[in-house]
């Protein structure tokens, strides 16, 4: 009779691509045999949760990540994430910039990285509350010709790069501060805080164009999200909590608009069906429910955005799952969360291809 650990090549593999993340480094610890085909067979795991992405150890070592499927804390030690700050994520990759200002995308389990163009000189503490959000247009493990778009806090701004080029080029902004963007239908559209939606024309001097209807003006945070090949602009309401010494913000509620980009309209959504959306500073997650034993229906998990003083009091509190139908907030991690003031948590869905 043969051994487990005698199994075949293409066997063993087979059985590996059925595994998530977590169960990869599981198998690759049985024996000599699974090892090597865990390191040697590239394939991706299965279908999975989005991870958190928490804070750097106090010895700067290793990171800690939550694994919301398994319920479970694991300590990571990546070498290429000491002492760098995430400024979110997409298609499972990071995006990190050191002490220094460098820049880089990178895929925290494979080891790939891009080297990004310098960014603009400042203090090291007005990095936090600058850069707010980044996307990507493209998977780089799967398409050589991608788009990273960084947005800025400050001066309102949004710069995008592609491989190949030298510098950022920026994207000039026309209604307020951009609160949003995403790449839908191979464009990339942005929101403003009067509620206006262009989508952006990216070249050396890019172009806007109303794309949208009008909305409110936008107060507290919201997303533009690719649902099933539908727009959706998801806001999120805040509210105050704590008297003067320890006001800060927690969310109080969802509403979700589709915006019909033909027609110029937006309609109210209620509900989601089947599906959960993951929302925070990393790129929208959409999945199906019925897929992860757990996970919530019709349902918006979200991170603590908010960077504030009183994190180091209360940890990050604002972490929890919004149910649509009954309109009320639950947690999903406990909130004694303490977590670097300039770096929020970061969904991050594993990603183990290569290109």
């Amino acid at each position: 009779m043969t051994s487990w650990s005698n199994l075949g090549y293409d066997v063993a593999g087979h059985i590996l691509a059925f595994l998530p993340l977590a169960d990869h480094h599981r198998f690759s610890a049985v024996c000599h045999n699974w090892r090597w085909v865990a390191k040697h067979k590239h394939c991706s795991p299965c279908a999975q949760l989005p991870w958190l992405v928490m804070r750097q150890e106090a010895s700067g070592v290793r990171r800690k990540f939550f694994n919301l499927t398994e319920n479970r804390e694991y300590y990571i030690d990546i070498p290429l994430l000491y002492e760098q700050y995430c400024y979110g994520s997409s298609y499972g990759w990071l995006f990190v910039v050191d002490h220094k200002f460098k820049g880089r995308l990178l895929n925290p389990f494979t080891s790939e990285l891009y080297e990004l163009p310098e960014f603009p000189k400042m203090e090291a503490k007005m990095y936090p509350s600058r850069i707010f959000k980044a996307i990507l247009s493209d998977d780089p493990s799967v398409k050589s010709d991608f788009t990273v778009v960084f947005l800025y806090a400050l001066d309102m701004q949004a710069v995008f790069w592609r491989p190949g080029d030298s510098a950022w080029t920026y994207i000039r902004c026309i209604q307020g501060t951009i609160k949003d963007a995403v790449f839908f239908q191979g464009r990339l559209y942005v929101v403003y805080s009067m509620g206006f939606i262009y989508t952006i024309k990216l070249g050396p001097k890019p172009t806007a164009r109303l794309a949208g209807p009008r909305g409110l003006p936008l107060m507290g945070a919201c997303y533009l999200v690719d649902f099933m090949d539908e727009l959706l602009l998801v806001h999120r309401s805040l509210k105050f909590i704590g008297g003067m010494e320890d006001r800060h913000l927690l969310t109080k509620k969802f509403d979700v608009h589709k915006v019909d980009l033909k027609g110029k309209r937006m309609s109210p959504c209620t509900d989601l069906g089947d599906y959960a959306i993951f929302l925070g500073v990393s790129s929208p997650v959409v999945v199906d429910s019925r897929q992860f034993q757990g996970c919530k229906r019709n349902s918006i998990y979200f991170t603590d955005v908010c960077i504030k003083l009183s994190a180091r009091e209360y940890g990050l509190d604002d972490l929890g799952v919004y149910d649509m139908k009954e309109g009320i907030v639950e947690p999903y991690y406990p909130p004694e969360i303490f977590q670097p003031l300039n770096e929020p948590p970061i969904w991050l869905t594993p990603n183990c291809n290569r290109l």
